[in-house]
């Protein structure tokens, strides 16, 4: 048995899902796949024509090899709706297990390779995507995530590079038309970002925007908010939708354990909470951007909810609450629009001295409909 086939066979022991082996040569990543001025693994924020070269021997030089993982995730989150009286958050698709099932992957690809006496480097500076289809693991959806038989998209990428003589593939960075004439993502592409053809508009992303990044920087604007629904941090509508998610089954085992997060938390608690309570309730992949980028999608959320039973809560954080998030709880009380909102809102407005809160103030009173009016 050669070595490669001893890795697959070890690979498939460890309840690995996906891996393919590919050469080292110099990667031109597809335009959706990798922002290079960013760690994180998400659209490219370039010109989306832009084909920018990676290379995997300026990773590791004495590299032979590069292995790409991927861990099938559907059915490890836990998402509950919200209830009268407890309004909850949606942390998006897969992100509890979204760390764990990257590291677990590439770790036992190393263990073995360590054991076989080869090295081996961990890397999230290659574009995952465009690697796993080079390896034929699979394509590229109009949602921009890759696509595998039986898995659809929801699919944790990992690489390592390794000086082991391993058997490699080059199916060509081009990916085919799987989507046909399905366009439903870009339907319902709550921003408009997805276009339908192998590109899209990265700085309406609503993933990037509650990251501050996008067109609007760190503060979305009032007219943008009802698009970010009750997602927190990690938007999954373009995974949500798709017709091939519609036909995988959850997974019936998780080979890794995860931190025990909440998928779906209470929104009212996390209003006026410490930063020590949101890494307690919040899964690493979440509370890692931070905060106060957390904090304004929870008050956010809590608008488009509109329950009334955060009108207390929300009153106070335009108390005590940072400038940002005292105008984002001034337009959630507006959004909610009972008259005990209107009454906090008016008597704020008397006394606030923050030009930024007065103006969220004065737009959520202008467009205000009290109970029975």
């Amino acid at each position: 048995m050669t070595l490669t086939e001893r890795l697959k066979q070890y690979a498939e022991r460890k309840e690995i899902d996906l891996l393919g082996i590919t050469d080292m040569e110099d990667i031109h990543c597809l335009p959706w796949d990798y922002d290079k001025d960013s760690s994180h693994y998400q659209p490219c924020r370039r010109t989306q024509t832009a084909q920018d070269i990676y290379s995997p021997k300026k990773v590791m030089p004495e590299g032979r090899a590069v292995i790409v993982t991927g861990m099938y995730m559907y059915g490890f989150d836990k998402i509950c709706p919200s209830e009268p009286g407890c309004p909850r958050g949606n942390i998006g698709p897969w992100t509890r297990g979204y760390v764990e099932a990257g590291r677990y992957a590439t770790d036992s690809v190393e263990d073995f390779l360590r054991t076989e006496g080869y090295r081996s480097c961990f890397t999230n500076e290659l574009p995952y995507r465009t690697l796993a289809v080079k390896c034929g693991l699979g394509q590229i959806g109009r949602n921009g995530f890759l696509f595998a038989e039986g898995m659809g998209c929801y699919i944790r990428l990992g690489a390592v590079i390794t000086d082991a003589p391993l058997e490699t593939v080059d199916k060509g960075t081009k990916s085919s038309d799987v989507c046909g004439k399905c366009n439903i993502c870009v339907k319902s592409c709550p921003t408009g970002a997805l276009k339908g053809t192998n590109d899209m508009d990265a700085d309406s992303c609503l993933h990037l925007w509650q990251q501050g990044q996008g067109k609007y920087g760190d503060y979305i604007p009032p007219e943008e908010r009802h698009k970010c629904g009750n997602y927190l941090m990690r938007t999954g509508r373009c995974l949500e939708v798709c017709v091939r998610n519609r036909k995988i089954k959850p997974r019936a085992h998780f080979p890794f354990s995860s931190e025990q997060k909440e998928d779906s938390p209470e929104l009212i608690p996390l209003v006026l909470a410490s930063e020590k309570e949101y890494q307690e309730r919040l899964p690493f992949h979440v509370y890692k951007y931070g905060i106060e980028y957390i904090r304004r999608d929870v008050i956010i959320a809590l608008g488009n909810i509109k329950d009334v039973t955060a009108v207390s809560v929300l009153a106070e954080g335009l108390k005590t609450l940072g400038e940002k998030e005292r105008g984002l709880c001034a337009w959630a009380l507006g959004e909610i629009g009972t008259a005990s909102a209107f009454d906090v809102l008016k008597d704020t407005c008397m006394v606030e001295q923050s030009s930024l809160v007065l103006r969220e103030i004065k737009l959520a009173m202008k467009s205000f409909k009290t109970e029975g009016s």
